[in-house]
This record gives C-alpha cells, sequence and structure tokens, in this order.
C-alpha cells in the first residue's frame, strides 16, 4: 500500500495520479478535508485528515499515521509531498521507521539540504557550482555587512516554511513564499525589506540573482538507491512560473540534456544521496554553467510530468521499497508538457503581459500546443469537478 501525505492541494493530488498511472492505489493523509485527492478514483478509502503541518501538531500527527499503519497487514510506502512533511518525517524518522517504508539521505546530510544556511557551506565542501551566497542569524548581522554584498541579489528564507505566513497582515503584506522572493537591485531596499520580515531562529540566505529567462531555469529528478545507483531520471525547465522568474509551477516541459543528467548524478553521488530528489538548476551566462540553486528530497509535482513523459519516479520508488526488482529507466519523450493553467494565467495577467515577455499571441499560441494539465484529467476527472 502507498500512503501519501500531503498539508494541501494540489500536492497530494499530483502523486494519486502519478501513482495510478502505474496501476497503484493510495491512501491520502491531508490537512485539508475538501483536499481534491480524495475524490480521485485513485485513492483508498479511507481518507485521513491530519492536523496542519507545524511543529506543534507533529506529536499529534505521528499519533494517527501510526495508528492507522497498524490497521494494515503490511507497512505501507511513505511518500511526503513538501517542505513541512519532510521536516515532520526527518524529525520522527526513527519513530515511523517501524511503521512505514521510506528512504532519505543520512540525517547530516538531510539537514543540510533542507536548510539553505547549511547548504551555503556543505556545497562549498561538497564542491557544487552555486552562486555566491551568505547566511545572516538577524537584520543587525546583515546591517553591519551591507556595502559588501554584491548585487543583484535574492533574499531566502533558511526553511521554506518559516515564510509560510500564519497571520493575515503578513499574506497581504508578503504573499505566498513564492511571492516573498524578489530581486534587489539596491543594498537600501534589500535591508529594508529584511528588516519587515520577521525574524526566525534559523535566519536566512542572500544570494547572488542569476539573469536570465524563465527557460534558463532547469530541474534534474531522480530516485537513488540504498548505494547511491540512480534508478530513474529525468530533466524538465521551466516555460513559465508564477510569479516570473522567482515562482511555483505554471507550465514546464521535459527536456534532454546528457552532460547536464550525468553532471546531477554525479553530484548526488558525490554527496552519498539516497532518495527521491530534485535539483533546482539556473544557467549562468556569465560563468557558461548551470548553478545549482537548491536540492529538494521530496516528491514533487514535476513527477506526474515525468510519469507522462515515460519515467514514473514515484512508482520507481514504490516498488524500490518494497523490495521489488527495478531496472533503471532514463528513457523518456522531449517535449512534454505540464501546464497547471489557473497558476499560468495569472502568471501571464500580471506579470509576463506588462514585462512583454510573452505577447498576447505568442501567449495563446503556446496554450494551443499538446500538454497534460496538472488538475483536469479526462480518465479522473471527479478532482477537477
Amino acid at each position: 500500500m502507498a500512503v501519501i501525505m500531503c498539508g494541501g492541494e494540489p500536492g497530494a493530488f499530483d502523486l494519486v495520479r502519478t501513482l495510478g498511472k502505474a496501476g497503484i492505489r493510495s491512501t491520502v493523509f491531508s490537512s485539508r478535508s475538501d483536499d481534491i485527492a480524495f475524490r480521485s478514483k485513485y485513492a483508498r478509502r479511507p481518507k485521513l485528515i491530519l492536523p496542519e503541518f507545524r511543529a506543534e501538531n507533529y506529536g499529534e500527527i505521528f499519533q494517527r499515521i501510526a495508528a492507522f499503519s497498524q490497521t494494515c497487514e503490511e507497512r505501507p510506502v511513505l511518500l511526503y509531498a513538501g517542505d513541512s512533511e519532510l521536516m515532520f518525517v526527518s524529525m520522527f524518522r526513527e519513530k515511523l521507521e517501524p511503521f512505514y517504508r521510506f528512504l532519505l539521505p543520512p540525517g547530516e546530510i538531510l539537514e543540510s539540504l533542507m536548510s539553505k544556511v547549511a547548504f551555503i557551506q556543505f556545497a562549498q565542501k561538497m564542491n557544487l557550482p552555486v552562486p555566491p551566497a551568505r547566511g545572516f542569524a538577524s537584520v543587525s548581522e546583515l546591517q553591519a555587512a551591507n556595502q559588501t554584498i554584491d548585487l543583484p541579489c535574492i533574499v531566502k528564507p533558511a526553511y521554506n516554511q518559516d515564510w509560510f505566513w500564519q497571520s493575515e497582515a503578513l499574506k497581504r503584506r508578503f504573499g505566498t513564499y513564492k511571492q516573498a522572493l524578489r530581486r534587489f537591485d539596491s543594498r537600501p531596499a534589500l535591508l529594508e525589506f529584511c528588516k519587515e520580515i520577521p525574524e526566525t531562529r534559523s535566519g536566512f540566505v542572500v544570494q547572488s540573482y542569476i539573469d536570465g529567462p524563465d527557460n534558463s531555469i532547469a530541474c534534474f529528478h531522480g530516485y537513488f538507491d540504498e548505494h547511491s545507483v540512480c534508478l530513474g531520471s529525468f530533466l524538465t525547465r521551466e516555460i513559465r512560473t508564477n510569479p516570473p522568474c522567482t515562482g511555483d509551477l505554471a507550465c514546464c516541459e521535459t527536456f534532454h540534456d546528457g552532460d547536464l543528467a550525468g553532471l546531477s548524478i554525479e553530484y548526488l553521488q558525490r554527496i552519498r544521496f539516497q532518495g527521491v530528489v530534485k535539483i533546482d538548476y539556473k544557467w549562468d551566462e556569465a560563468a557558461r554553467e548551470h548553478k545549482v540553486l537548491e536540492i529538494e528530497p521530496h516528491y514533487q509535482a514535476w513527477h506526474l510530468l515525468g510519469a507522462y513523459a515515460g519515467v514514473n519516479l514515484a512508482a520507481i520508488a514504490y516498488r524500490h521499497q518494497k523490495g521489488e526488482r527495478v531496472e533503471p529507466q532514463t528513457e523518456y519523450s522531449d517535449n512534454t508538457q505540464l501546464l497547471y493553467l489557473s497558476n499560468d494565467l495569472k502568471a501571464y495577467w500580471h506579470g509576463y503581459r506588462k514585462n512583454r515577455e510573452w505577447t498576447c499571441g505568442s501567449y495563446l499560441k503556446s496554450l494551443a500546443k499538446k500538454k497534460h494539465f496538472r488538475i483536469f484529467d479526462s480518465a479522473d476527472p471527479m478532482p477537477f469537478v
């Protein structure tokens, strides 16, 4: 049995469909009682409603999902669809292992990937090609070093969930986590922004901003066994994001680049990675290389695109963790597209239309191309209704 754990939609539905395409039905644990994944024909009953994935709720979440596992004939395979869910699994790793099957990298490596502050030193130690970045514990530290910051730059939280705002005032001021990410071309503007962001114990990162259009953002997706052998992989690139340049998935496609795929596997084997992974890259024209922006060790919406193209990482992970023999899968089709229509329309209207990166004609022409939809699937229509 597969169990998908997600704090909110549509992340759970991405994985329900991805596994469903391989003939694997799954049980959904969600923090939303109206999660569209519950309506999928690939979702098993019963559904399990969890509290929000916040640290103060982790104990209760563990009790609920441990109790569910004890009703199963065998340990289910656990798939986690976001940063907060990954944090929970990491913190309760030893307690969860008697109840669920999952594969994570060693603890010290996992922490270095989850924390953007820790990742700076880790990337330098492992000789990964990353943009220049500095971690700060507080605004006062940044203020003391402000004149030495290279521009343009971007500010990121140590953990993504640090910018999952709890108050309505912060949500109105900064928007979503992705909307809060922005380019800074002046040091006073950088400092003013950081003063307004609530301070956290984990700090924040100021990273050099790499210029370039959205299609210069590429991602490697893979699954690695306990010996860091890659059992499946594919590459994607962004066509549009919401908001432009720093946002979430709006429209993306698969592509091939043997050199980038090979380097990605080499980087991950260098750090002794195991489990599911996504590496975010951006092409640095000045350096003439892809720079690593982030390494994310959890399941992703892009896995649905991979399944359509020919490499189903969620199914590979499920079968491997069940102890089945899995032959490496790296053959997939080029230019297979995935569209998150509501996000894409917002990205065009509020962003690309204004910066003229996409004209009305070029945008409509791009929509006319054959593609798969993140939410709508004629074979499983109820979540869309």
